[in-house]
């Protein structure tokens, strides 16, 4: 009797979520406040950390970094880029705004799926600490 194959990609939705908010709030405190956009790598080693620290023992923790850090970057990038558009680039009409916003945007995805993996190794690294330390840490 043949066994289907059923691929599916799980993750838990608060880890997520968690990460999420660590990779928006800490990339506009990177971008804005502390002025190095660079950070933005180790901070999303940070927020697949997080979502590792949440995850419980049998839950996919190294997934719910990456998604996170997905999530977290897919709502960040449109801001950076509005503000990298009128703010560096002086560019004020509005088609024109709203045009280079739409590209700039659409060219930093592609950094998205670094950092996604830089989430995934975050979550890894968390989580494999957690299970050589054992003990009340976590789970």
């Amino acid at each position: 009797m043949r066994t289907p194959v059923n691929a599916s990609f799980e993750y838990n939705r608060w880890p997520v979520l968690w990460a999420a908010v660590v990779m928006v709030v800490g990339g506009l405190v990177v971008n804005f406040g502390l002025n190095r956009p660079g950070w933005l790598l180790p901070l999303a080693l940070l927020s697949g950390g997080v979502a590792a620290a949440l995850s419980g023992y049998y839950e996919p923790s190294a997934n719910n970094g990456a998604l996170g850090v997905i999530v977290g970057t897919a709502v960040l990038i449109p801001g950076l880029a509005y503000t990298r558009v009128t703010w560096m680039f002086g560019i004020q009409s509005t088609g024109d705004v709203l045009f280079f916003t739409l590209v700039l945007s659409a060219a930093w995805f592609t950094v998205t799926f670094s950092l996604a993996i830089l989430g995934y190794l975050g979550a890894i690294f968390v989580d494999f600490t957690r299970r050589r330390i054992g003990g009340p840490i976590g789970y």
